[in-house]
């Protein structure tokens, strides 16, 4: 039995999502749905407060715009809750978590995933990243567009309201609080389709490296063994580079911040073919692209 936890914006998709699990579960469930447009709260907020009113000891914390592809999903996903030291299920994870700012990935090779999205041009595509292939793959953090737990985790680790007011970075912080108690995992016997692609902001800048400032201490974190220094110091290299490439060319930097990125890291690493593409990159971003 599942308490399904909804922070909704939209009457109607948060209407078709209930349908969908009714239709596709397989057990029995509650509906907790929080209509956030009319006094609203940051999501680790809402999810607190449903889950402390949830009668079911597992949670279903889900984004409206989710439809569950597979039947019985709820027997699936419930039988790998009861397992030892299994902590937060969900459809999109990285198998590590480095100092230097990140997703739930760094770069696509380490995801596992079990999701439909749609591409840039509106044409539904599918993630399936799973190359042990595995019915389970362990990961460290994963995507919030759907978050399976058992009550005794989510209590362990609840969402940090405190530090998260918004809708941004709860996930992270979230599944890299139960990983250090627990092991979360990446479902592949489960497909879902996620209705929109993520957004980009200000406030998720500003949320992901609240969630870093955090944990700096306690990462980096990997799924499996710790790689030698050399490979992580190299992976932490290309976060970083890959960190600023994104805020460049989402606009979330000036100019002036992104060359002080750049340039600094060209003078800590003037060997690494990372450090001169970044710089290339804020050349192309800042002046042979217009506005």
């Amino acid at each position: 039995m599942f308490s399904v936890i909804v922070c909704s914006v939209d009457p109607a998709k948060a209407a078709a999502l209930r349908e969908n699990v009714a239709q596709t579960i397989g057990t029995a469930f509650e509906w907790l749905v929080c209509d956030n447009r009319l006094s609203p709260r940051g999501i680790c907020a809402v999810y607190n407060d449903l889950a402390r009113r949830a009668r079911y000891d597992r949670l279903c914390f889900v984004h409206e715009d989710v439809r569950f592809r597979t039947e019985g999903w709820g027997r699936r996903l419930a039988d790998e809750l009861d397992r030892p030291r299994c902590g937060v299920i969900g459809f999109a994870g990285g198998v590590m978590k480095l100092r230097q700012v990140t997703g739930w990935c760094l770069d696509g090779r380490d995801a596992r995933t079990s999701y439909v999205q749609p591409d840039a041009r509106g044409a539904m595509r599918s993630h399936r990243d799973n190359p042990a292939d595995e019915a389970f793959s362990r990961v460290v953090c994963l995507d919030g567009c759907c978050l399976v737990v058992g009550r005794a985790v989510w209590e362990a680790a609840p969402f940090d309201e405190r530090l998260l007011g918004g809708f941004h970075g709860y996930d992270l912080d979230f599944t890299l609080a139960a990983a250090q108690r627990f092991e979360n995992r990446v479902c592949h016997t489960v497909e879902i389709d996620h209705l929109s692609a993520g957004c980009y902001s200000p406030a998720w800048r500003e949320a992901l490296e609240a969630v870093h400032a955090k944990w700096c201490d306690r990462l980096p974190c990997f799924a499996g063994p710790r790689p030698p220094a050399r490979v992580v110091a190299a992976l932490e290299r290309r976060a970083e580079a890959l960190w600023w490439r994104k805020l460049m060319r989402q606009r979330l930097c000036g100019r002036g911040e992104s060359l002080r990125a750049a340039a600094g890291m060209l003078v800590r690493h003037p060997l690494r073919i990372e450090a001169w593409l970044l710089l290339y990159k804020w050349m192309r971003y800042n002046i042979t692209t217009k506005g």
